[in-house]
């Protein structure tokens, strides 16, 4: 009974020491997991949302877009390439407090807009009033040229300016940016500047007259011909969720100011035959003194391209500051300029040789006239810090791009000339833009602009 139980314990153990020799191969014979997918490429290279702004989806517009300008004459171009935009509609509005209400109510309702076209004056003066919708910057449509004038008691007003001034102009309008500007680089800071209606012995900002006002006209926009942007606004959420179409807009726009320079007087009879338009002779005065912008200049303007200074950026900055000095504005400029140039971007890509074009020309006149001095800028009476005397030549450069400065170093006209020649370098500027002379003032070196 022993020797038979003895038996059944070993078989009980052989047959136990099969089954798990079996166990063991079939665990070795058996496939091993399969690794985790790789993140998908795609997925990898996707461009982080903006922080503080969640990306809206990308969706078709099921509607045309809609654009409100403020002034008839600005909106030329689109309404020229029209039958390029499906439909897309065109119009004006009297006040930027329309333009505002507008872009509130969005291009799907009545009297609502998708896309404003303002001077970037305009539209910073109201971006408190708009900052809930992010409106953002996204395409340079031109520039001021000669829409605004500064007239002063006599030629050397800007030359003479002390510690404090009075400016008749209105608040949040662009002439009254032009003098407030100018100012500013006269010596007197936009605090100091008491803003009036009417006082004979302050200078004034206006909009250029048909029958211009006593006094000596000092300067108008048209001497600052990069200084006064028009730009398009659309909010943030639109322009994220609707690229395709604004990039198509964009194009269509380009499109609309080449025909526009081919035939003027045929784009004001086309824009005064819409409903509520101004006569015709009134929209081609009033688009003679507008300068409608390339690609090549949208890209410089964004500091994409070229050498210059002067950037949109820049001049919003400046902007903020001084119609905050003055009140119009009481908070802190965005940390991030509400500046988008993917639309821009995006158009330069498409077409890189646009970016090739050679600006326009912008040379000064030659009257034969000896000029006149009509703004002295001083450097900080302190040591000469030449990188930034260097810089400051350039972003005036690019201000008073039509006319002549002349760069003076105390008792020192080597120095002078030395930094006149960086400045061509660094900036691109023309030669005949810059000359050296002896300027008489205790600061240590003064930037002089010269009417031409």
């Amino acid at each position: 009974m022993r020797r038979l139980s003895t038996l059944l314990l070993v078989g009980m153990l052989a047959a136990f020491g099969v089954l798990l020799y079996m166990n063991r191969e079939g665990d070795a014979s058996a496939p091993a997991p399969a690794p985790a997918p790789a993140p998908s490429p795609s997925v990898v290279a996707e461009k982080p949302a903006t922080p503080g702004k969640p990306a809206a989806p990308a969706t078709p517009l099921a509607r045309p877009l809609r654009t409100v300008a403020l002034g008839w004459e600005l909106v030329a171009p689109g309404v020229l390439a029209s039958d390029q935009l499906k439909g897309a509609s065109f119009g004006s509005a009297p006040t930027m407090d329309d333009v505002a209400r507008a872009l509130a109510r969005g291009g799907g309702e009545p009297n609502g807009a998708d896309i404003a076209l303002v001077p970037l004056s305009s539209y910073v003066a109201a971006y408190e009033r708009l900052r809930a919708l992010a409106p953002e910057v996204i395409f340079v449509v031109g520039w001021s040229r000669g829409r605004e004038a500064l007239l002063g008691p006599d030629a050397g007003a800007l030359a003479k300016a002390g510690g404090s001034a009075k400016l008749a102009g209105a608040p949040g309008q662009p002439e009254t940016f032009l003098g407030l500007f100018v100012l500013e680089l006269a010596g007197v800071p936009a605090a100091k500047v008491e803003l009036v209606d009417k006082d004979p012995r302050a200078l004034v900002a206006t909009r250029t007259p048909k029958s211009r006002p006593a006094g000596k006209l000092l300067l108008t926009s048209a001497d600052t011909p990069h200084l006064m942007p028009i730009v398009a606004v659309a909010p943030h959420g639109f322009a994220a969720a609707h690229a395709s179409e604004l990039e198509a807009w964009g194009k269509a726009w380009l499109a609309g100011v080449a025909r526009l320079e081919k035939d003027v007087p045929a784009a004001g009879r086309q824009v005064a035959a819409l409903p509520e338009a101004p006569p015709v002779l009134d929209l081609i005065e009033a688009l003679g003194q507008i300068e409608f912008a390339s690609l090549r200049e949208n890209a410089a303007a964004l500091g994409m391209s070229g050498r210059g200074a002067l950037t949109l950026d820049a001049i919003f900055r400046t902007t903020w500051q001084l119609w905050r000095d003055t009140g119009v504005l009481t908070t802190p400029p965005p940390e991030t300029t509400p500046i988008d140039p993917s639309i821009v971007a995006s158009l330069a890509r498409s077409d890189p040789s646009a970016l090739a074009d050679l600006p326009r020309p912008r040379l000064a006149g030659d009257s034969g006239k000896r000029p006149e001095v009509l703004l002295v800028v001083r450097a900080p009476a302190s040591k000469l810090d030449a990188e930034a005397f260097v810089s400051r030549i350039g972003y005036l450069a690019g201000v008073f791009d039509r006319l002549s400065l002349r760069i003076a170093v105390k008792n020192d006209p080597k120095t002078a000339e030395l930094l006149a020649g960086m400045a061509r370098e660094r900036f691109g500027l023309r030669p005949a833009q810059l000359v050296t002379g002896g300027a008489r003032s205790s600061a240590p070196a003064t930037i002089e602009v010269l009417s031409n």
